[in-house]
């Protein structure tokens, strides 16, 4: 456990330099975001209680109307810094979609976020606007990953 709170503290220190610092390319691969979404995983998943198999099964489109759910996606949002307690953070997810993402997969991000910017405006419960967000990220993004 250790051994991964220290990657994450790593990928968080790379992400924010990245975004705050980052004049040059920074971009990572479709198989580095895999990776870097399995890490997210391991610290959301154990907080929710979220079994492997209701996860895998969100990668296809189900995703359960419970609070666990919710707040698991409420974590994976606010790691990768997408939102922030539930309010997403648009001008720094615009950002990392332009200096982190593959070529390929910034028009479908930026039209999922474009799509969603607004779609939780007004939700109180972080959890609920992080589930509202995903379900709109799905629909809007046909590159979509759950971690």
């Amino acid at each position: 456990m250790e051994r991964n709170r220290t990657i994450m503290l790593l990928l968080t220190i790379t992400l924010i330099l990245c975004t705050q610092f980052g004049e040059h390319e920074c971009a990572v691969t479709k198989e580095q975001m895999e990776k870097t979404g399995k890490l997210f995983r391991q610290v959301c998943q154990p907080k929710h209680k979220m079994s492997d198999d209701v996860l895998e099964a969100g990668k296809n489109g189900v995703f359960p109307d419970t609070k666990d759910f919710k707040c698991y996606i409420s974590c994976l949002l606010d790691m990768m810094q997408v939102t922030k307690r539930g309010k997403i953070s648009y001008e720094k997810s615009l950002k990392q979609i332009d200096q982190l993402l593959p070529d390929d997969l910034k028009p479908a991000f930026r039209q999922g976020l474009e799509a969603c910017k607004d779609v939780a405006s007004g939700i109180k419960d972080h959890c609920d606007s992080a589930y509202v967000l995903l379900n709109c990220f799905y629909k809007n993004n046909p590159e979509f990953m759950l971690p």
